[in-house]
């Protein structure tokens, strides 16, 4: 499982209601993404800022995102420049599925 978190602001200051209607609209364009098992939107208001984490299958499945066209179709759409990084993710808790998954 390959897990890439993205991080970046917004380029006007949000509420916590603002910044889930923005995560609510973007959500569409990741359901049924291939590849993508679960993304989380995050925001911490005070510091104005947000994560999102996205866990895929693979690092291939990611790069189809996580390509050379990310960070300008990102600056389109959100009109911010993120910041993200690739992890290789070895092991995950699921306690909706009570389990421990490794993924080596």
């Amino acid at each position: 499982m390959t897990t890439v978190i993205v991080k970046y602001s917004y380029p006007e200051k949000l509420t916590r209601a603002e910044a889930m209607e923005k995560f609510k609209q973007a959500s569409e364009m990741f359901k049924d993404m291939d590849g993508l098992s679960s993304k989380q939107f995050t925001f911490d208001e005070e510091k104005q800022t947000c994560l999102s984490v996205y866990n895929w299958e693979s690092l291939e499945k990611a790069k189809n995102l996580f390509s050379d066209d990310f960070i300008p179709m990102f600056k389109e759409k959100v009109g911010t420049i993120p910041t993200y990084e690739i992890y290789d993710c070895l092991l995950m808790v699921d306690n909706r599925a009570h389990d421990v998954i490794s993924y080596v």
